[in-house]
C-alpha cells in the first residue's frame, strides 16, 4: 500500500521489514526499487535495490538507516499489459455471450 511508514526500529530496519509494514508490494511494481540515503554533504545518494531478487531470496535484504526513503516505482509496461489483456478478455466474453444469445 503506497504511503509513508515511519520505522521505529532503526537498528534492525530493512527493505523486507518496510514491505511487511506496508502490506507487501502492488501488482504492477517494478523489479527494481531505490533507497535514497542522505549523505553528510546534504545530497541524497540513490541506491538501487533488486526488489524481485530479495523477495525470491536470491539476494540479501538491504538494511535501512535513519532518514532513508524506500521508493518502489510503478511499472507502466506491466500495467499496460494487464489492461490490454483485461480488455481482450472482456471483448472475447462479450462476443461469446452475444453469439450465445443470437444463436
Amino acid at each position: 500500500m503506497p504511503g509513508s511508514y515511519p520505522l521505529t526500529d532503526i537498528d534492525g530496519s530493512s527493505v523486507l521489514k518496510a514491505l511487511a509494514l506496508s502490506q507487501g508490494v502492488m501488482p504492477f511494481t517494478c523489479k527494481r526499487a531505490y533507497v535514497y540515503r542522505l549523505e553528510s554533504s546534504g545530497k541524497r545518494q540513490e541506491i538501487p535495490v533488486e526488489l524481485r531478487e530479495i523477495l525470491h531470496r536470491k539476494a540479501p535484504d538491504v538494511p535501512l538507516q535513519a532518514n532513508d526513503i524506500l521508493y518502489i516505482p510503478d511499472s507502466p509496461g506491466k500495467r499496460l499489459s494487464a489492461a490490454t489483456l483485461d480488455h481482450l478478455a472482456g471483448f472475447g466474453s462479450s462476443v461469446a455471450s452475444g453469439m450465445l444469445v443470437w444463436h
